[in-house]
């Protein structure tokens, strides 16, 4: 992959079992059918989409997909039926691989996934088992966006893989881990030269912390003794900001309570805690504070690492 099309793939990775049922005792009315998983694109995207598999089979040295993932959910299906057929060329499935998780992060599919992971899961365990690495790293870009347990097996195995792929599979597992995985993403942070790696290795641990009150600093803690002599202190120091932060994530949580005294009083201690300003409104409309939540849920993700705290008074 070369020029624009290598360096959209770059820009992009650095932005994210059948059950049978029994039959129903009640009688269904002909004209019910299930609602869609997915929302039926327009005629113009139906038709935009339908050049996808054409395009993937061409030269992507400059080719820019981005208009597919800006579609969010409807392009959602077309990805997984382009990344699952074989017959694409390496070179475009680990482009659509991109393209789906970047489709998958518009529509916030993480958040509101509800039965559509039986479909999105599968795609994704086949190309995470690719034999290309470039696939793979592109299916555990995807998987960042996606929550389910299914995918962890096949992640953890990727964190002995080349460290392009490594670094994303160590992402993908801050959203679908738990406390079983905070211990090799740890050890990862410390074995790595590379400041972009650990930082990667944080906000995993931080994903886990923040999404699944997974407590990073208790697992630490009880796990002191595998790690090197070496990083002992800096084992210390990490476990200490994940004590800290553990008390963050409470807060985050109170901005979204009932009461819009519980609301106000969490905003204020965050803002104490961190020096950080976010326009907060406790007795704001429901959009506007899930705005302002998501806010702080993006600073303690990302900025909140970057800088040391304020010294506490």
């Amino acid at each position: 992959m070369k020029s624009h099309g290598a360096l959209w793939l770059v820009v992009s990775l650095l932005s994210g079992c059948s059950v049978e049922k029994l039959p129903s005792t009640h009688s269904t009315p002909l004209s019910a059918k299930p609602a869609p998983l997915f929302p039926e694109p327009t005629e113009l995207q139906s038709n935009q989409l339908a050049h996808l598999n054409t395009l993937l089979r061409g030269s992507i040295t400059n080719l820019n997909l981005s208009w597919v993932a800006d579609l969010g959910i409807v392009a959602i299906p077309t990805c997984l039926r382009e990344a699952r057929d074989e017959t694409v060329p390496v070179e475009g499935r680990d482009l659509i691989l991109i393209v789906l998780g970047n489709a998958l992060k518009k529509a916030g599919f993480r958040e509101h996934s509800d039965g559509r992971n039986d479909l999105v899961v599968p795609v994704l365990l086949r190309a995470l088992d690719d034999r290309d690495p470039h696939v793979q790293r592109s299916a555990a870009f995807a998987a960042r966006y996606v929550d389910d347990a299914r995918l962890v097996p096949a992640l953890q195995r990727l964190l002995i893989a080349p460290d392009f792929v490594q670094e994303q599979a160590a992402l993908a597992l801050g959203t679908s881990g738990r406390e079983a995985e905070v211990l090799p993403i740890a050890k990862l942070f410390f074995e790595t030269t590379s400041g972009k790696f650990r930082y990667s290795c944080l906000y995993s641990l931080a994903t886990m912390c923040l999404q699944h009150d997974v407590d990073v600093a208790s697992v630490l803690q009880q796990n002191v003794g595998d790690f090197a002599d070496k990083d002992q202190q800096n084992v210390e120091s990490v476990r200490g900001r994940f004590v800290e932060f553990k008390a963050i994530t409470v807060l985050v949580k109170e901005l979204s309570s009932n009461a819009a005294s519980g609301r106000r009083e969490a905003d204020e201690k965050l803002r104490k805690l961190t020096g950080k300003q976010v326009a907060f409104d406790p007795a704001g409309d429901d959009t506007a504070r899930a705005r302002a939540v998501e806010e702080w849920r993006n600073y303690f993700l990302k900025d909140y690492w970057l800088v040391p705290l304020p010294p506490k008074s």
